[in-house]
């Protein structure tokens, strides 16, 4: 199986930054046709998901602490 980033060191000749350990999102709200106490909604998204193991289809169990969410694969 190849590195990640394998093809950018190929093209350029350099070895890539590695990829961020953090990414940064805002929570906004699930559109319920204009009635009132909308939900609250986080959507994460991007090509970095596949790249730490997280593929569609794939269960995810996420843990709730004190001002934090941990998202971890089920399997």
């Amino acid at each position: 199986m190849a590195k990640a980033y394998s093809k950018l060191k190929l093209i350029t000749g350099k070895e890539p930054a590695p990829p961020p350990t953090e990414r940064f999102y805002i929570a906004g709200y699930t559109p319920n046709g204009g009635s009132s106490n909308p939900r609250p909604q986080l959507t994460i998204k991007g090509c970095w998901l596949e790249q730490i193991g997280f593929y569609a289809g794939l269960p995810v169990v996420i843990k709730i602490e004190q001002n934090k969410l941990i998202i971890e694969l089920a399997i």
